[in-house]
Order: C-alpha cells, then sequence, then structure tokens
C-alpha cells in the first residue's frame, strides 16, 4: 500500500483519465476525495472503488467556482484530513474550432476551467502543504502546450499556461517540502480523445492524425498511464518543476516504486 495515510483530491475523476487515476491512488492505499461537477458518476466512481476495498469520498464542485474548491479543500480536511496530494486533471476540449468562429464564453469559459481550475485548485491547498511541509501537486497536461493546432487555439493557450505555472510554482516550492510537476500523458482511450476523433477536418485539421493513431492500436489504456500518475504523487518521487512524459526512464521508476524496489 503505496499511498497509505495520504489523502487526495483528483479532479475532474468521474470519467475517463481522472477516474483511472482516482481508482489507481485508492488502489495503493490513499484515501481518495473525487470532484467533478457530474454527481452521478461521482457515486459510481466510488462505489467500484469501495467495492475493490478502497476509500473513496465524492465531492460535486466546479473547478472554476472559487467558493466550491474552497469548500471542496475544507470538506476534505474536515471529513478525511487534510490533502496531501492534488490531481489537477479537470479540463473540457472545447471549443474546436477556428478562432474567428468561436463563441468568446465557450472559449473563455475553456480557460477558466483548464488554467483557472488549476490555480484555484492548486491555491487552496497549497497553504496547508506548506505549514505541513508536505504535499505532491501533479497537473495533467499535453503535447499540445507546444504545438500549435488550428481549431486548437483555447487547449493549446491553456495547457502551455499549466505548465508555466507548474515552472514557475515549483521555483516558489524549493526548499518547502511540496513539490508540483506536470505529465503529458499522450492519446489515451477516453470520452475527451473521442470527441477529438469526431470533429471534422475544417474545424481541426490534425484529425485524421488521432483517427489513425486509433486504428494502429496506439491509444494508450488511461490505467497505465494513472500509475504514472500515482508514482508522480508520492513521496519516492521529488519531481519538482519538470514536465514529464511517459518514456522508459518514466515507465521504469514508476514499475521499480510499484514493485517496492
Amino acid at each position: 500500500m503505496r499511498l497509505d495515510g495520504q489523502v487526495a483530491i483528483v479532479t475532474g475523476a468521474g470519467r475517463g483519465f481522472g477516474r483511472a487515476i482516482a481508482e489507481s491512488l485508492a488502489s495503493l492505499g490513499a484515501h481518495v476525495v473525487l470532484a467533478s461537477r457530474n454527481a452521478p458518476e461521482l457515486d459510481d466512481v466510488v462505489l467500484q472503488i469501495k467495492r475493490a476495498k478502497g476509500r473513496a469520498l465524492a465531492y460535486a464542485a466546479d473547478v472554476a467556482d472559487e467558493r466550491q474548491v474552497q469548500d471542496l479543500v475544507i470538506s476534505t480536511e474536515r471529513w478525511v484530513g487534510p490533502a496531501t496530494i492534488l490531481v489537477n486533471n479537470a479540463g473540457i476540449i472545447e471549443p474546436i474550432e477556428p478562432l474567428a468562429r468561436s463563441d468568446a464564453t465557450t472559449w473563455l469559459r475553456h480557460i477558466a476551467i483548464n488554467v483557472g481550475g488549476v490555480y484555484l485548485s492548486t491555491r487552496a491547498v497549497l497553504p496547508g502543504m506548506l505549514e505541513r511541509g508536505y504535499g505532491r501537486i501533479v497537473n495533467i497536461s499535453s503535447h499540445a502546450a507546444e504545438r500549435p493546432s488550428a481549431g486548437w487555439t483555447a487547449y493549446t493557450a491553456g495547457k502551455a499556461a499549466v505548465e508555466q505555472l507548474t515552472r514557475s510554482l515549483a521555483v516558489e516550492l524549493e526548499g518547502t517540502g511540496v513539490t508540483v510537476c506536470a505529465l503529458r500523458p499522450g492519446k489515451i482511450e477516453t470520452a475527451l480523445q473521442e470527441r477529438v476523433r469526431q470533429s471534422s477536418p475544417q474545424d481541426f485539421p490534425r484529425v485524421e492524425e488521432y483517427r489513425q493513431a486509433k486504428r494502429a492500436g496506439q491509444v494508450a489504456d488511461p490505467v497505465d498511464r494513472a500509475r504514472l500518475v500515482a508514482y508522480l504523487a508520492s513521496e519516492a518521487t521529488q519531481k519538482n518543476g519538470q514536465i514529464l512524459e511517459p518514456d522508459e526512464t518514466l515507465e521504469r521508476e514508476a514499475a521499480e516504486w510499484l514493485a517496492g524496489e
């Protein structure tokens, strides 16, 4: 039970990669608080975790709403103790369309969730982590942070912002016992990935690349990538400020940690 005694908050935990992360952390002994706007989805994940003898609680919250995020963190502390792990996974993919045709409300809502949600959740847990001298923050990013893509102005801008936030915050956290890093999980089989594959070439010219990856079996199982997040959220790693990818080195480190080596 590599994460026994840890309290983790996972945002966007109702489905897809967030669900896989929550289940992975719980299977390793962490008490996991799952956050999402969709309460029924969260309840289902919690039920599955408990059936597997894990410990989990659900909390419906919009990460773009400061008060709801603060209540999430306060409630976590009251229920099970202060958060020692935060995984900022919540995010949306829309809008997928040229900027000239985009809706301003949708575009800005994207930034509020994908960037603002990372800020608000991190800001809410950080004072307590700093006071206790320990914490692990893992931000979920994407290769889109450095690859320009027509039709993806909000998504690429948001992920680039998250990575620069990660690097800058890491400088602030040096020597505190709290670390922050980001993982680019690559193409993984989620509803978000399917939404990308269903885009039109007019809205997203790179769509065929994603469809071909699916046909070629190059889309990863989210469970495999979730194990990497669990490793990055552990006391065993001191990675601070790095933007990581699932390469041979990271996978070996995670496998050795899981095996207790």
